[in-house]
């Protein structure tokens, strides 16, 4: 098993055991689904380019060809487990806009499971203070079809304007050796500068709920 596919299955480990129905926006040609499929699971997919809806609609238990901030989903309030953002959310206009309407689809006891890269990485830091670039690449954290950033306090405090509590998150590791080495002399002190990407799992707080919401100043420029 390669690299990739390592992530992927660490990803989807954050499914919580017991899920039936699963939301995967941003499904892709379905390769996530379908190893959901293979644990009993009802998956159904939304995804906005052609190429991929056609591989994925043959995988999938259903699939919609849709920009899912214009997509009203077809399901009756609380019909999933659990909803998939692989790598969707910093791809959105509104991001919180979208976790918030999803919310009603989610059942009392769901759950995200979110991937989203962090712009806090160390090499996106190195470029812009010693090198003064912000480069666009096909793919990446600096994907060009990126149009929201995050570091790990934005991601939190998405969640948590949206009425959901993160309760994991895992990091995915990209760095050289000699970075690996600086981190365990400063006892993990520069994780977040190393971490890649995040994978997030958030409960659905529902009425009567309440999260711990830390106010802290946000400065204009």
């Amino acid at each position: 098993m390669g690299r990739k596919e390592n992530k992927r299955d660490e990803f989807l480990s954050l499914v919580p055991i017991g899920t039936k129905k699963v939301l995967d926006v941003g499904c892709g040609i379905g390769d996530l689904g379908v190893k959901l499929k293979a644990n009993d699971m009802e998956v159904v997919g939304v995804e906005n380019n052609e190429y991929c809806y056609n591989l994925s609609k043959e995988k999938l238990n259903k699939t919609f060809l849709a920009d899912i901030e214009k997509f009203q989903l077809p399901y009756s309030s609380k019909y999933f487990d659990c909803i998939l953002y692989a790598d969707i959310l910093e791809h959105l206009l509104n991001p919180l806009n979208l976790l918030c309407k999803h919310k009603e689809y989610l059942n009392d006891t769901g759950f995200i499971v979110a991937s989203i890269p962090n712009i806090r990485y160390y090499k996106v830091i190195s470029r812009l203070v010693v090198g003064g670039t912000w480069d666009y690449m096909d793919i990446g954290i600096l994907d060009r079809t990126h149009v929201r950033f995050f570091t790990l306090i934005n991601i939190q405090e998405l969640f948590m304007k949206a009425g959901f509590e993160v309760v994991e998150i895992r990091r995915n590791i990209v760095a050289q050796r000699a970075m690996k080495i600086l981190n365990f002399i400063c006892f993990n002190g520069l994780k977040e500068f190393l971490t890649y990407q995040y994978y997030i799992k958030a409960k659905k707080l529902n009425d009567g709920e309440t999260h711990f919401v830390n106010k802290r100043k946000i400065y204009q420029f």
